[in-house]
This record gives C-alpha cells, sequence and structure tokens, in this order.
C-alpha cells in the first residue's frame, strides 16, 4: 500500500513538533509518504528539513488577534486559499489529510472536505483554537492533548490521546540527588519575566548556593545578562540562549519552571518532572493556564500566575521542595502517571480508520 499523508499546520513549534512525531510514526510503522502543508515561516523550513519531511507552504492568514480591516482582509482571501488548497490536493492525491491547528491548517482542512478527503484534526491545547474549532465540525476523528470536560467536541468523534513528542522523553535518565537541579526555560523564545524571577531569587537562595544548580534557557535577548547575574552571584548555572538537548536538560531537573505549552506539558509528564508552571499571560484563550491546570489539578505541579511570580516566591517554592523531598517525589509520581507515550500511535491507528482501500 503506498499510503500518502498530509499534514497542515505549523507556524509555531507547539502545531509543528508533534505533527512531525505523528510524521514518523507513519512513516516508521506503514511507510508511509508525508507532506507538510504548511506557513512560510523559516524556522518552519529548518525543523522540516532536519527531519528530511518534504513541505510545501500553502496561502494562510491569521485570524485571531487581529483588527477589524486585518479579519476582513483575512475572510475575503479565505475562499481563494481553500480553491489553492484544493488544487495542492489534487496534485498529491493524499488517502488522508490531518490539521495540527494553526491557520495554515484552515484552509487546508476546508479543502479536504470539500475533495472527498478524509480529515482528522489534532487539539493540543485544553481550549481550541479557531482553525481546530471550524474544523472539527468536519472532521472524522478528533484527537486530543487534554481530556476535554468542558464539552468543546463531539464525544463520538474526539479521543483524548495526548499529545505526541519525541521518544526521548520517555527515557528519564539517572539523576544524582544532589545538587538540587531547577531547569528554567520560556519556550523557544525564552520568557523575560521568567529570567528577571530567578534573578531576584539568587540573593535569596544565598544560604543554599551550595546545594543548588541552574539550567537556564533564556531566549536570545537576555542570555548575557542572566549568565552574569548567576556568575556575580556565585550560583552554579549553565545557561544557554537555546539549546536542542532539552530531553537530556529535563533529565537531570529535580524542578521545572517554565510556561505551559501543551508540548512542554508533555515533556515534563514523559519524564515524571515536577514543575511550577507559569502560564504565558497572552496565549490565545488563555490556553496556557487551563493547559496548566490539568497538571496542577492531579497534583503534578504548582500554577503560578505571571502577575504573581516573582523572585520571592521562586526562592520560597525552591526552599519548601528542597527541604521536603516527600513532596516533590509524590508530585513526580503524579505528573509521570499523566503520561501518554503511545500518543502518535493511537493517532494513526484512528487516522488509518478512516482511511477506505
Amino acid at each position: 500500500m503506498d499510503l500518502k499523508i498530509v499534514i497542515a499546520g505549523g507556524g509555531t513549534g507547539g502545531h509543528l513538533f508533534p505533527g512531525i512525531a505523528i510524521a514518523l510514526e507513519f512513516s516508521a510503522s506503514l511507510g508511509a509518504a508525508v507532506t507538510f502543508l504548511t506557513s512560510p515561516k523559516a524556522v518552519t523550513a529548518r525543523i522540516l528539513e532536519r527531519y528530511g519531511f518534504p513541505w510545501e507552504v500553502v496561502a494562510s492568514r491569521a485570524l485571531k488577534g487581529q483588527g477589524l480591516l486585518s479579519r476582513l482582509r483575512t475572510l475575503g482571501s479565505l475562499p481563494g486559499s481553500v480553491w489553492e488548497a484544493k488544487a495542492r490536493l489534487k496534485v498529491l492525491a493524499p488517502h488522508l489529510v490531518l490539521g495540527m491547528g494553526g491557520y495554515a491548517s484552515g484552509p487546508v482542512g476546508v479543502a479536504a472536505y470539500l475533495a472527498g478527503i478524509p480529515l482528522a484534526i489534532h487539539e493540543q491545547n485544553a481550549i481550541p483554537g479557531v482553525a481546530n474549532r471550524w474544523l472539527a465540525k468536519l472532521a472524522g476523528r478528533i484527537f486530543l492533548s487534554f481530556p476535554d470536560n468542558s464539552g468543546h467536541y463531539p464525544r463520538d468523534r474526539a479521543v483524548w490521546t495526548g499529545n505526541p513528542i519525541r521518544p526521548e522523553f520517555f527515557v528519564s535518565p539517572e539523576r544524582p540527588t544532589a545538587p538540587f537541579t531547577v531547569l528554567l526555560m520560556g519556550g523557544s523564545q525564552g520568557a523575560h519575566s521568567l529570567n528577571l524571577a530567578a534573578l531576584a531569587a539568587l540573593p535569596l537562595l544565598a544560604d543554599l548556593k551550595e546545594q543548588l544548580h541552574f539550567l537556564h534557557i533564556t531566549g536570545k535577548d537576555d542570555r548575557e545578562e542572566v549568565a552574569a547575574g548567576y556568575a556575580q552571584a556565585g550560583f552554579a548555572a549553565e545557561v544557554v540562549d537555546f539549546t536542542p538537548e532539552v530531553p537530556a536538560w529535563m533529565g537531570r531537573t529535580h524542578l521545572a519552571v517554565c510556561r505551559a505549552g501543551a508540548s512542554t506539558l508533555a515533556e515534563l509528564t514523559g519524564l515524571g518532572r515536577a514543575a511550577l508552571l507559569v502560564p504565558f499571560p497572552f496565549a490565545a484563550n488563555n490556553h496556557q493556564e487551563f493547559n496548566a491546570r490539568f497538571l496542577a489539578d492531579a497534583g503534578a505541579a504548582e500554577l503560578i500566575l505571571n502577575k504573581n511570580f516573582t523572585g520571592e516566591v521562586l526562592a520560597d517554592k525552591i526552599k519548601h521542595l528542597l527541604s521536603h523531598p516527600d513532596t516533590l517525589k509524590d508530585m513526580e509520581t503524579a505528573s509521570r502517571s499523566l503520561a501518554k507515550p503511545d500518543a502518535a500511535k493511537e493517532i494513526v491507528r484512528g487516522c488509518m480508520e478512516l482511511i477506505k482501500m
């Protein structure tokens, strides 16, 4: 069977990396040829070329978060975008289209439906985005990273599979009990408020500096300032603006301090790591806070709103968990219980149920 799959979406790593995990499973288990239809961002091209998947740009524009004039222009361009996507699908002739969310997936999903091509979607966040809210009306299967406790999707077509992530996040390395290692990361672009809070916490942790080690992914703008702050305060720290070695860094971690993107949370649970989650306050529909609440309600993490996250709060949390190892252990157990290591396999299996060959 010469199986051909189109995965639509991207524009951000949160949409792209789960799609890559699914593409790898399609390729490895079924020998499928996978093509991505995505947005024209340079980072998208670099990531897809690294994994060896062919990709094409589709005409698409953001709708959420735009002014009235931009929204009207986007709505006016939709028929043309759908027509262009339908033309590309005719050439590619896929057996199934999988939408990963983001504005690039909207026209492709509608085009697939109009062309009679089986359509499935995956929603990474606890609150659905604009594209997936519309495509859910057309999709034969809806795969979810979080349980749909609010009834956003029809129960007969929605399946809680979890968020597909790289297999490295399910192999937990040996981790020394000391030093107590804290990982701070704000996503691929860093998080300025998290960086500042970390520096403000250091004087309050001075009496514990021999027991602590920091791993800090700052984003490109703050790396020098943050690295200098750790050095001046005399703390052991590894500071980078970006690293592809997140699985290894997270594996060394006793406590993660991070935003609450869906992929980050799936990675934490894959490795069974405890976390302080500080949701990005401007995420669409405040979805990061809802993502974080899922882990917090299960006892796997603590949720701290960005407006309340200070150096004093961070220092107090580190001191508490350092002196209460049983609490940390309970959080790690709860985190591990939420892991979905077979997410990609379940999604591929669900997609194949839609394909009639």
